[in-house]
């Protein structure tokens, strides 16, 4: 085919789809005319994306970010069906590659499947359960423990070197910043649809707009995941910005912390405000610097004072909302969880596998079970894994995760000698401690929290291959130079 019929060809595709299009508009059919325009770049980004494995990652971390909000507005569809397709796609285009020979399948580290695999197996014999409905338990199965080992499995397929790893986080500081602007959207002009709908239709009003303000929550599904996820990139990007040489993108990084720390104030999370400390003094131990260290850790020591010693900032809203984690006894929210977690106690004596995943609080009375272990909310994510897994699973959680944390710090602080990769490193496993933190007190630990979890830890475990890949590459870049030179 000639170049002038190719040229036709197009020019008569162009016409037709244009045709379509408006056909379509005439007849007040928008959204269908909208999915034909976007269609072809769809369909090209599917088709790069087997080329470029941190693109397709890329879909899923995004996707990650737009389910909670598309289920303000979706709200009768299962917006959790777009997930299970990403994660379906990534699998398929990593494994893809993987057999091709375009990516090692070496690149995948055993241990921390085989731990993941030791919490989905006891997930997947929930099934067995007398409490069990297999559709719920599939639903809930999903985020609990089988995202976790597939985006695992995915990204240490996807990502091979430090670059592509900055790439992502990169975007996911891009993401950061849209969620930031929704809240200052939220806070300065007003709800949307969807929040209107989340608050007044799906009673979020009741812990969102309460006596001492109103809690903002962005795109997140709540305030308190928001508060989360604010306060975990609020230590990521202030470590990056420390460790990166690049002063546009250090610059960027300080930008993104510190807008992220505004917008975990504006979530009045009060159980957030341990994220960035926990997040910030786990990377000072695993940097081993010293120097650091001291300045860092007498400026929490400061910050952490001023809340709990004196009334400074008591006249802002949000500084006298933070300032109750530590009366703790005189929080009657702390206080009912305690004698919720009290009750839960003496009944699930008698329950050591729980009531089955998806079957806790409100969540079972859905599905028709008025069991006693369901008029007392889970409230905070470990209590939600007692509660449907029995003390049997949140041992065997514990367990596991235990072991992640310790392998993936041993691996920094040992194994590591690059500099810059363990301050990344060391950054990313404190966001991993913060999340854990407030996983205590908090259900937090779910999308895109959670991803942003599952991606920290894949990273941190192979991470002496991606040392190995950057030595590699400061060889090479070193050779290149002596024979641009004329040394050879």
């Amino acid at each position: 085919m000639t170049e002038r019929s190719k040229d036709l060809l197009l020019a008569a595709v162009c016409l037709l789809l244009a045709s379509v299009i408006v056909f379509f508009i005439t007849r007040g059919m928008v959204p269908v005319a909208a999915a034909i325009c976007v269609a072809p770049f769809l369909g090209y980004a599917v088709a790069k994306a087997f080329d470029d494995r941190v693109l397709s990652l890329s879909f899923l971390l995004v996707v990650s970010f737009v389910i909670p909000v598309a289920a303000h507005y979706l709200y009768s569809v299962p917006t959790g069906l777009f997930m299970d397709a990403l994660v379906v796609f990534n699998l398929t285009v990593m494994l893809c590659s993987a057999m091709n020979g375009k990516r090692s399948r070496n690149h995948l580290t055993p241990d921390l499947i085989i731990a993941i695999g030791v919490w989905v197996l006891y997930c997947f014999l929930e099934v067995f359960n007398p409490n069990a409905r297999i559709g719920v338990w599939f639903n809930s199965m999903r985020g609990v423990a089988l995202y976790f080992i597939l985006v695992v499995i995915i990204v240490q397929l996807a990502i091979e070197d430090f670059d592509q790893l900055m790439k992502v986080l990169g975007l996911w500081s891009v993401l950061i910043m849209v969620a930031f602007l929704k809240m200052m959207y939220q806070r300065f002009v007003g709800w949307t649809p969807g929040d209107s709908y989340f608050l007044n239709v799906m009673d979020g009003k009741r812990t969102h707009i309460i006596y001492y303000g109103t809690r903002f929550f962005s795109i997140y599904s709540d305030a308190a995941n928001c508060g989360g996820g604010m306060g975990v990139a609020a230590a990521v990007y202030a470590v990056l910005g420390l460790h990166d040489d690049r002063i546009m993108h250090r610059i960027w990084w300080f930008i993104v912390a510190a807008c992220a720390l505004v917008g975990m104030f504006l979530s009045g999370t009060r159980s957030a405000l341990p994220v960035p400390v926990a997040a910030i003094l786990v990377y000072l131990v695993l940097n081993k610097n010293v120097r650091l260290m001291v300045p860092v850790g007498l400026a929490l020591a400061l910050a952490v004072g001023i809340l709990a010693f004196t009334d400074i900032g008591q006249s802002n809203t949000f500084i006298r909302r933070a300032r109750t984690i530590f009366e703790k006894n005189e929080d009657p929210s702390y206080l009912l969880r305690k004698q919720n977690q009290a009750e839960l106690r003496k009944i699930l004596k008698t329950m050591p596998f729980g009531n089955s995943l998806g079957m806790s609080a409100g969540r079972a009375q859905k599905h028709g079970d008025y069991g006693p272990v369901t008029y007392y909310p889970t409230d905070s994510w470990l209590v939600f894994i007692w509660v449907e897994t029995g003390i049997v699973g949140l041992i065997c959680y514990l367990l596991v995760m235990a072991y992640i944390l310790m392998k993936g710090c041993w691996i920094i602080f040992f194994q590591l000698k690059d500099k810059k990769l363990i301050g990344v490193m060391a950054g990313l496993m404190g966001g991993v401690f913060g999340l854990l933190v407030m996983s205590t007190n908090n259900e937090v630990l779910q999308i895109p929290n959670n991803i942003f979890l599952f991606l920290s830890l894949a990273v941190i475990f192979t991470s002496p291959q991606l040392e190995e890949r950057m030595q590699a590459k400061q060889i090479e870049n070193g050779k290149e130079s002596i024979v641009h030179n004329g040394g050879l």
